[in-house]
């Protein structure tokens, strides 16, 4: 019987598999980000980059589940994982009370490193200072960097599906694909995806359209509109 977790959020609920169907990342991927995996040559293993997926129950909590999404907007930029590792680590050292900078930190890339703003300061110098994560909090200064540093492309993206509490923790996330009209929320039918601002489950939404119903009739029946109807069954099918 798993313990019992002063905030929901942290409970380890998903398998590796049931995530990576969620957020449309391949299982090999998620399972190397939760869990590390062997070396090609066979000589030890990489670690986990995530570093609080429960090992016991090998389950990810809504935590884990949005920490994935976000990690997947460096790794689409061609980061390499090594350096978004070691600029995690930098990131925890400095700020021990933050263990999950990955929900966070403003990320900017020239393609290589994890660049951090606003970690200096409010004054218009410090936030134009970027600290090189990856490098050990190595000072970076906005006009010496490349033309192509810019804000991580699909940061912002990734960011705005994601909805916080009053404490800026992540309670909702909006898969891709979902048009934000799918969303995924802690408490909400055990976490699964749902239609959003209800609790009908996509899953059961395309199921009925794949048995043969209509989507006028099942917009009818639900009491919701026939574009949240397709998005459902568009999530749904893309999986």
């Amino acid at each position: 019987m798993q313990p019992a977790y002063a905030d929901q959020r942290e409970t380890p609920l998903y398998s590796v598999e049931e995530a990576a169907g969620y957020l449309r990342i391949p299982i090999s991927t998620l399972r190397a980000w939760t869990f590390g995996r062997r070396k090609a040559s066979g000589d030890g293993e990489y670690d986990a980059v995530l570093e609080f997926v429960n090992q016991t129950y090998h389950r990810l909590s809504f935590y884990d589940l949005v920490e994935a999404h976000i990690l997947r907007a460096a790794v689409e930029k061609n980061v390499p994982l090594r350096h978004i590792k070691r600029g995690l680590v930098y990131l925890r050292e400095q700020s021990p009370n933050n263990a999950r900078p990955l929900l966070s930190y403003n990320f900017k890339t020239d393609g290589k490193y994890l660049l951090v703003g606003g970690m200096l300061g409010t004054k218009d110098k410090d936030l134009q200072a970027l600290v090189n994560a990856s490098q050990y909090g190595q000072l970076e200064m906005t006009p010496l960097l490349p033309q192509e540093v810019s804000l991580l492309e699909g940061f912002d993206e990734y960011f705005n599906l994601v909805s916080r509490d009053k404490n800026k923790m992540p309670d909702t996330l909006f898969p891709k694909g979902g048009h934000k009209l799918v969303s995924i929320t802690s408490g909400v039918f055990s976490g699964r995806p749902v239609v959003e601002g209800t609790r009908i489950p996509t899953a059961v939404i395309a199921q009925r359209f794949k048995a043969g119903e209509v989507v006028n009739a099942l917009a009818k029946d639900y009491h919701i509109s026939k574009e949240k109807i397709e998005a459902a069954i568009q999530y749904e099918e893309a999986a």
